[in-house]
Order: structure tokens, then sequence, then C-alpha cells
């Protein structure tokens, strides 16, 4: 017996030996670390993220139809304008979606945040076509990283059983992001005044209206100062110790502890996929090109192909509604709303192509017309869709949503060419636009779900290309063709989203 009892501490010992020499996945960190604030924090902050995408896009919506007055742009030009910020965010979304796979989510994020913020504030200088079109595409540009990156730096903050109940709770800010574009234009926009520069410039308050538009951008930068680096993303570039860091200060902000004793990981390891895709990729040397080619291979081979075109499909179809659909429900509803008698009793069609002669005229171009309130409207109906939403979430598939908010989008355009009382038009024109919307949300959070961290945030920008494509040439061809032929194109593109709705069945 004194013979043992030298050694009676050494089971403890060797137990907590081997204890410190276990690895973590970083899903079991974040498990061990708890749900509470920082992913709530994040979750807001990745939200008013989504939300200067919105201010962006939905706010020239809103500025165009009095700023036309001013800079004299027909119907096919505001078209142009409009989707110009979509054209842009496909043109960048490769490119910032290559650097957030390789040089940090955060870093990208907070510089990005800070160039939309300038180049959307510029916008208020612009004299004419061009070069409102130039200023809205560079704001594309910059907006590309929150509009992709974002679902990819939360969705690694959170475990795969909560992720896309998080981020359907930061897509409650792109709703918050409508009804603020909304009330403030419709607050800067009751005024008269005017600042006279030169003889041919005037400072009037649709110019104010796209500085205050972008100052989320400006704020949503200095927050992300202060974010963190995804662990994701620091251990599948091999800073372990970095990672282990941040899951730390997760740790004792969920837990409220100043310590971190309780804490379980010590050493931590990439996901199996991940590990297996890093293996497979290398380590991304050999110059910018083979690096960037070399992160979007994995994409494109089987079976990630068939998912990222489903995916690509999916984002075309709800863009086109979302983005260039919703983007002339300001113009269409003045349309509506003009005060004609003629109008009373008809349909959508029937209004928009006895009107259509007038839309490039200055009958319609006037300041007074109030449609602030059905946009504001269509922001309310996507915040209560995203709480909703998020609650259920947490018990049903995403897939099966996806499979809904398609079909539901799909039976209100198709109810919208028979129906002749304004007010249930404008309600089915907002139900169509929300939940069309609420796809771009599950379809990114499909994404984070399906592909590996280190292609992660580049599959989520490529099909956000596809998607951002479909909303500049719908928002481009849409006010035109609904003139010309509005049935077919109401037709067409409720029929497209049927196929949207068919072809989720083949996701994993």
């Amino acid at each position: 017996m004194e013979e043992q009892t030298p050694h009676s501490s050494l089971p403890g010992l060797e137990e907590s030996e081997q204890s410190s020499l276990v690895e973590h996945t970083i899903d079991d960190a974040l498990k061990l670390s708890g749900f509470g604030k920082v992913q709530i924090i994040l979750s807001f902050i990745s939200g008013v993220g989504m939300m200067t995408v919105l201010n962006e896009t939905v706010g020239m919506s809103i500025i165009l139809p009095v700023a036309q007055c001013d800079l004299h742009l027909s119907t096919w030009e505001k078209g142009i304008i409009a989707g110009s910020i979509y054209l842009g965010i496909m043109f960048a979304s490769y490119f910032w979606g290559y650097l957030a796979d390789t040089r940090g989510r955060q870093l990208i994020l907070k510089y990005a945040l800070f160039a939309t913020s300038f180049f959307g504030a510029i916008s208020c200088l612009a004299t004419g076509f061009v070069s409102l079109l130039v200023l809205r595409f560079l704001t594309g540009v910059c907006v590309a990283a929150p509009a992709s990156t974002v679902y990819a730096y939360l969705g690694e903050f959170t475990t795969p059983s909560r992720r896309s109940q998080m981020l359907s709770f930061a897509s409650v800010w792109g709703g918050v992001g409508i009804v603020y574009a909304s009330l403030v234009g419709w607050w800067i926009l009751s005024y008269d005044w005017a600042f006279v520069i030169s003889d041919s410039f005037e400072f009037k308050p649709w110019r104010l209206l796209f500085i205050i538009n972008t100052l989320p951008a400006f704020l949503n930068g200095i927050a992300f100062c202060f974010c963190p680096e995804s662990p994701k993303f620091l251990v599948s570039q091999g800073r372990n110790e970095e990672a282990l860091e941040v899951l730390k200060m997760v740790y004792k902000l969920n837990k409220g502890t100043a310590n971190v004793d309780g804490y379980e990981v010590t050493n931590l390891r990439l996901d199996a996929e991940d590990a297996l895709a890093l293996e497979q990729n290398g380590n991304n040397s050999g110059g910018l090109l083979k690096s960037m080619v070399q992160q979007i291979l994995p994409i494109v081979k089987l079976p990630y192909l068939i998912y990222f075109i489903i995916c690509c499909v999916h984002n075309i179809g709800a863009f086109a509604i979302y983005g260039g659909l919703g983007l002339w429900l300001p113009d269409i509803m003045n349309h509506i709303f003009s005060g004609s008698s003629s109008v009373l009793g008809m349909g959508i069609c029937a209004i928009l192509q006895q009107n259509g002669p007038q839309a490039n005229g200055g009958e319609l171009c006037d300041d007074e017309i109030e449609t602030f309130l059905y946009t504001g409207t269509s922001g309310l109906m996507s915040i209560i869709q995203g709480l909703v939403f998020s609650i259920i979430l947490r018990i049903v598939n995403p897939k099966i949503m996806i499979i809904f908010n398609f079909t539901f989008a799909g039976f209100c355009g198709v109810a919208l060419q028979y129906i002749s009382n304004s007010y249930v038009e404008t309600a089915l024109f907002c139900l169509e636009i929300v939940f069309a919307g609420y796809c771009v949300v599950l379809v990114n959070a499909n994404v984070v779900n399906i592909f590996t961290t280190k292609f992660r945030a580049m599959a989520i920008a490529m099909t956000n290309v596809f998607g951002r494509l479909s909303g500049f040439l719908a928002t481009a061809v849409i006010g035109p063709l609904m003139i010309g032929n509005c049935n077919d194109t109401f037709a067409i593109l409720s029929a497209f989203l049927f196929i949207c709705c068919s072809l989720t069945f083949f996701l994993p």
C-alpha cells in the first residue's frame, strides 16, 4: 500500500494530459462556447451589413422618380441606373469572395463598407445619366462584399443547428433597410429647398438622400473594426492559436465569466470536409490568377457542381423578382395611385399599358407623389416574415421553406393578372417581392451549409453573381416590358419561380 501512495494522483494527471491533447473541430468548440451574447451581437452587426445593400438599392428606386426630373432620364435610363448597382455587385463578387476566403471575412467587410459609404455619398454630385451610372456602379462594386460575405461571417460563429435561424434573424435588417429608406425618403423629399451651386447644379433634397441612405454603411464599417475574425477562417489558414483566442472570448462573453477555466477546448483541428478540401487544393500558391482559379475549381466539381447550379438558378429567380420587380415598385405604385379616375377598377397591366406613353413625359414626374408608404409596407412585411420564419426554422428544414416561399411568390404573380382592386394589387405585389426576397436568405444559408469553409465565401459570391446579373437585367427590361407585354412578363416570372421550387428537391 505504501509503495502505491506516491502514485495515487497519476490517474488524474494522465486524464488531464489526455484532455489537453484532444483536438476539437470548430463546430464542437462553438457548442462548448455556448450560444448567447456574441451570436446576438454579431447577428445585429451582420444584419446591418445586409441592410446597407437594401439601403443602396431600394433607396435608389425612391430617388429615381424624383431625380429624373432634374437629370432628364428616360424609362430605359432609369432602369439601367437602378440596375447598375447589381452590375457592380456582379462584377466584383468573385474578387471579394476570393479575398474573403484568403485574406479574411472581417478585414474585407470593414474596408468594403467604408468604400461603399464613400461612393454612396458622392453619388449626390452626379450631374447626368453617365456620372450617376458610374457612381452607382462603383457603389455596387464595394457593396458586393457585405452583400455576400456577411452570410459566411455570421454562419461561422454559429453551430449548424442554429445557422439558418441566425441568418434569418439577421435578414430581418433587410426589411429594416427598406423601412429606413422609405421613412427618410418620405421625410427628406417632403422639403422643397434648393441650394444653387452653379448654373448647371442645384443641391436638392434628393441629393441629400444619397448621404443619409449610405450612413448605416459607414457606421457598420466602424462596428466591424471591433469584431473578431471568423474562427473557422483562422483554422482553415492554420492560425489555430488565434482561433482559440477568439473562441475563448466567445466563451467568456456567452457564459458571463472572467476566465476560461471551464472551457475544455485546448486544441483545434479542421472538420473532415475542410481538411480534405485543403489537401486537394494545396496552399493556393503560384500567383494571384492561379490562386483564384484553384479557389473556384472545387466548386465546379461533382457533387458540388449540381448544388452550385441549383443555388444559382434559385438566386436568378429570387433576384429577378426581389431586385428587378422590386426596384420598379415605387414607379408602378405611382401609376396605380396616380389619382386618375380612368384607372379605377382596372387591372395592373391595363393601368401600365394605358399610362405607358406618359412615363417618359412630365405627367408622372412629380416630387409630391408619395409611394413611400407602399415601399415601407413591403419592408414591414419583410421584418414580420423574417421574425416568424426565424422561429419556424428552428424546427423546419430550410428546403421546405424555400419550396413554400417560391411557390407562394409564384401564385402571387399569377393572381396579379386577374385582380382589379388597387389595394389588393399592392398587397400581392409586396407579398411576391417579400417572399421571393426571403429566398435569397434561405439560398445563402443553404450555401453556407453545403460548401466547406475554404470555399464558402467564394461559393456565396459566385451564386450571387448570377443573382445580381438577373437583378440587373430584370431591372433594365422589366419596366419597358410591363408596359408593352405585361401579362406575358408576369407569366414568365411566375413560371420561373415554380421551376426554382421544383429544383429544390435535388438539394442535400
